[in-house]
């Protein structure tokens, strides 16, 4: 018995796919073919019924008329002249479904041109003059009326259906031009769309009082309220790709105060960077939560990145991290020598440098796995690589994760920051950035606590380099919440909306510190630049956001309504967490700097000097497993601290069983 070679199989198999995709795509073609050959006839027929039914009428007012064997030759004539017309206006092979003012046009040629070929017909077989104008002019009336029909019926009647919808949702669409218009039309004539326009909102004091597609301009955006509760309105839809981010800031403060579900059209630097500058209904989203925030949108300046990292070896930790992710894009397109992307998450180094690869060239960046916790491999790391730049992301940041195992935060952020300085130090290293948080201001949990001692350390690396003038340069950069990162309340809630809900809470009076990715990414840099003597900077962000009014406002971004759609349930505060952050201590006095919007604080902590000492002391502790003996250095340090703490290991915490409360761990803003 023969057999078939693998070769054999895999060209069988490859011949069968390619059959099937031959077939697939002529049953493709040859549908619209289909569909055009029976929309031709159709309009051919329309044609020989429109002029049966004109020589049936006119005969009432002229007796005379035609012989049958003139009234058989004009029908046919007549068949004939709509279906040259039509093929050669190409009506059947325009859309249906999309029929325009362009195919108006095209009929009304081709009517003409059909009223002229039948007259031209009639008069050289000699018929009746009389009889002929009458005849071709009301033969012409009723087959316009019939192309239309077929043309335009269809779409006519999908606008009856939609506008007959009950159970569509009421919405007022804020932006009455073009993409407001553009969305209207896409939406009146869908009859599966969730969506049903009452009305506009439109700050042209010009198109107000007027109907755009029978949908009354009522008033401008400072009018929204009235207008939404005049429309029933139950939907906002903003339709302003043009708005910058302080108009958009402006209507989705007023859509809030509605407390209505809303949806937006990307900007237009979205919509062309995504291939598109058409919007529709399809192009509606949640609007960006950094809309939210109260001050224009801030773009990293290429220039300044281009001048620090050019032609530079520059080190990023915890680049497989959202803000070490963001950070290592910025630098890699400013034309680094080498990227080096340092993890100890396999899987996050594998899929970051995977993407840094693409972009810069796997020669120029390198993936390292290692963990800063052991001093000999970050030195060994340096020693290799000898980096110019290091921005130092690593670190355990989850505030519920780091309570439950507090020795780790010590371990990995404190151990792993102080044997980076120190390698830095060593090897030259012309600037070192370490990120930090407001947590670390008074700290209150381990989290903070342990960024406040990187903070701390630095600060003494940084004494140390200038007394024996050593150029190595060390900052800080205290973080708030930087949206959508991994971990932090924006990417939880939206989470648990995909979900269907409950939004928790941990209390309806804490509120958090926001900032943007770019202003995060802007804040590194600057501080890399500016950074001398272990100063810590921070952007200036604002007034707070209450964390029960952000949940609400992502539920409405969502489309639902908080309480209504979805359920809000408030967890209460777990140990070692505020009601409300601070970005600096009482006696921490910051400055602005030369760079837009970053203030500096110069002072230097005094619990810095001796600090290295303290943190050998916590890695002693650590290598014996003297949870007591680390609880005692950090009780030396932070004596408000360690007398909030019985031990290093948080006590059980569980909440009171009531009704509007969630017996389940809460949600941090990391």
């Amino acid at each position: 018995m023969g057999t078939l070679s693998v070769d054999a199989v895999t060209r069988n198999v490859r011949d069968s796919r390619r059959i099937t995709a031959s077939a697939r795509e002529i049953r493709r073609l040859s549908k619209p073919k289909w569909r055009s050959a029976i929309r031709l006839t159709a309009e051919a027929l329309a044609g020989s019924i429109a002029f049966i039914v004109s020589v049936a009428i006119l005969s009432q007012a002229y007796p005379a008329g035609w012989d049958p064997g003139t009234t058989q030759a004009a029908v046919c004539a007549a068949t004939g002249a709509a279906l040259i017309a039509s093929a050669l206006a190409g009506l059947y092979q325009r859309s249906l479904r999309h029929a325009n003012l362009l195919d108006a046009r095209a009929l009304m040629g081709a009517v003409v041109f059909n009223a002229a070929f039948l007259a031209s017909f009639l008069y050289w077989i000699g018929a009746d003059g009389r009889f002929n104008a009458p005849v071709v002019a009301l033969d012409s009336a009723i087959l316009l009326f019939s192309w239309i029909g077929i043309h335009f019926g269809p779409r006519l009647w999908r606008a009856h259906r939609a506008s007959r919808r009950k159970n569509a949702v009421r919405a007022v669409i804020v932006g009455a031009g073009d993409a407001g218009l553009g969305v209207l039309k896409a939406l009146a004539l869908d009859p599966c769309s969730p969506y049903r326009p009452v009305a506009f909102a439109d700050d042209d004091s010009r198109k107000w009082g007027r109907k755009l597609f029978g949908v009354p301009v009522l008033g401008g955006i400072a009018a929204l309220s009235q207008i939404a509760s005049l429309a029933k309105a139950e939907a906002i839809l903003v339709c302003v790709p043009s708005a910058t981010h302080a108009q958009m800031h402006q209507i989705l403060t007023v859509c809030r105060r509605l407390n209505l579900p809303v949806r937006s059209l990307p900007s237009l630097s979205e919509l062309i960077h995504h291939g598109t500058a058409r919007v529709s209904a399809k192009n509606l989203q949640e609007p960006r939560i950094e809309y939210l925030l109260q001050r224009d949108e801030f773009q990293v300046n290429c220039r300044q990145v281009r001048s620090l990292v050019e032609g530079k070896t520059v080190l990023i930790t915890g680049a497989g991290g959202s803000i070490g992710g963001e950070l290592a894009r910025q630098i890699a397109a400013a034309d680094p020598k080498k990227l080096l992307l340092l993890d100890k998450s396999e899987n996050s180094l594998f899929y970051a440098n995977l993407e840094l690869s693409e972009r810069l060239g796997s020669l120029r960046v390198k993936p390292i796995l290692a963990d800063l916790s052991s001093a000999a491999r970050t030195r060994s790391v340096l020693k290799s690589e000898r980096p110019d730049l290091i921005f130092h992301a690593a670190a355990h940041k989850h505030v519920s994760m780091v309570e439950l195992h507090p020795e780790e935060a010590i371990r990995n952020n404190v151990l792993g920051t102080r044997n980076l300085a120190e390698s830095a130090l060593e090897y030259g290293v012309a600037s070192l950035v370490n990120i930090s948080t407001d947590k670390a201001v008074a700290p209150s949990n381990f989290m903070g606590l342990s960024k406040k001692l990187t903070e701390l350390c630095l600060q003494e690396f940084a004494h140390d380099a200038s007394t024996h003038r050593v150029a190595t340069r060390f900052s800080s950069v205290r973080f708030g919440n930087v949206a959508g990162s991994t971990g932090s309340v924006i990417r939880l809630f939206s989470d648990q909306i995909q979900r269907g809900g409950p939004i928790r809470v941990t209390d309806p009076r804490a509120s958090r510190f926001f900032m943007s990715v770019s202003e995060a990414v802007h804040l590194i840099l600057s501080a890399a630049e500016l950074g001398q003597n272990g100063e810590t900077f921070l952007f200036e962000m604002g007034e707070p956001f209450n964390i029960y009014e952000l949940a609400k406002t992502m539920a409405l971004f969502a489309g639902l309504r908080p309480h209504r759609d979805i359920a809000i349930q408030f967890t209460g505060l777990r140990k070692g967490e505020k009601l409300a952050e601070r970005l600096w201590d009482d006696w921490e006095q910051p400055v602005r700097s030369s760079s837009a919007r970053i203030l500096a604080i110069r002072e230097r902590d005094p619990r810095s000097r001796g600090i290295l000492s303290a943190i050998h002391e916590m890695e002693l502790c650590l290598a014996r497993e003297d949870l007591g003996g680390l609880m005692s250095c950090i009780g030396e340090l932070f004596p408000d601290f360690g007398a909030s703490r019985n031990s290093i290991r948080p006590p059980s915490y569980e909440l009171p069983q009531a009704q509007d409360v969630a017996v389940l761990g809460p949600v941090e803003a990391a």
